[in-house]
């Protein structure tokens, strides 16, 4: 960026030069940052600190000093963060570096936006403000005991998540029936993929299959899993399901497999009352 910033300099001087215009030409009185954009990951539960970079277009003999403002548009909460309020030029340069200290103490799950502005003065003119990415990074593994909101049973009930048979791959037991389980993939991007398979048997309808659809995902922060499924039979669609899995510190509780499998229907719900066409290849 320094120098990009440079160049820009001499791209300047030489309009003027070629004009003629050399002797009488100023720099101009310019700060700005080393860039409009920055992105900065913080682990879980931790602290960390990024370095920015402010450049000016000229230099001269004494200390210049500079205020840093946080713009409204910023997410992030104050306790957060730690910057300074001013940064100072020395003599005889044009850059000084500041640090920007980040603690997780409140960083939300989906990140958080720090924007940061030069403040301008008579005589002086500002580059455009920088606004920071912060992102928060979680180490969580979607295994173990999980309450399930369950879009389908329109109830809530334990499941049991174990590791699959290949990378980022796991198996939801007993998910909507005794012994039948269903398999997702957890997708670099936190995208949830959930091919068709086996969910359920109806006794009206045979063989009942899910398969996920977009907007099924995994958040390691809140270690809460989204699958959005398509419940199919030969004859045709059943609609579409969320299932909202949030880890449990409970290991015991209850019936994991959606509810009294004894006592109700256990092919998801009451496949005869209702519309079971909604979508029906047969409608």
């Amino acid at each position: 960026m320094k120098k990009q910033f440079i160049m820009l300099l001499m791209a300047v001087s030489t309009v003027f030069v070629g004009c003629q215009y050399d002797d009488d030409f100023t720099p101009p009185n310019y700060v700005t940052f080393e860039s409009d954009e920055m992105s900065f990951n913080i682990d879980e539960n931790t602290s960390g600190s990024f370095d920015v970079t402010v450049y000016t277009a000229t230099t001269t003999g004494s200390d210049r000093t500079f205020t840093i403002n946080v713009d409204e548009s910023t997410t992030i909460n104050a306790d957060s963060y730690s910057l300074p309020q001013t940064v100072t030029v020395p003599a005889n340069t044009n850059e000084v570096t500041f640090t920007v200290e980040v603690t997780d103490n409140s960083i939300g799950n989906f990140g958080e936006v720090l924007v940061l502005e030069l403040a301008e003065e008579q005589g002086l003119s500002a580059g455009a403000p920088l606004t920071v990415d912060i992102t928060k990074i979680c180490e969580f593994e979607p295994v173990g005991t999980f309450i399930n909101d369950s879009g389908w049973f329109e109830a809530e009930y334990p499941v049991t998540v174990e590791a699959g048979a290949s990378a980022n791959q796991y198996v939801v037991k007993d998910m909507f029936a005794e012994g039948t389980d269903v398999t997702f993939t957890v997708n670099a991007d936190y995208t949830v993929s959930v091919p068709k398979q086996n969910a359920w048997v109806s006794g009206t309808y045979g063989q009942a299959s899910v398969t996920g659809q977009t907007g099924s995902k995994f958040n390691p922060c809140s270690r809460e899993v989204t699958l959005i499924l398509q419940h199919t039979v030969a004859a045709g669609s059943f609609g579409t399901y969320t299932e909202l899995l949030t880890f449990s510190a409970d290991t015991d509780g209850g019936d994991t497999d959606g509810g009294d499998t004894d006592g109700g229907d256990t092919d998801g719900g009451d496949t005869d009352g209702g519309d079971t066409d909604g979508g029906d290849s047969d409608a």
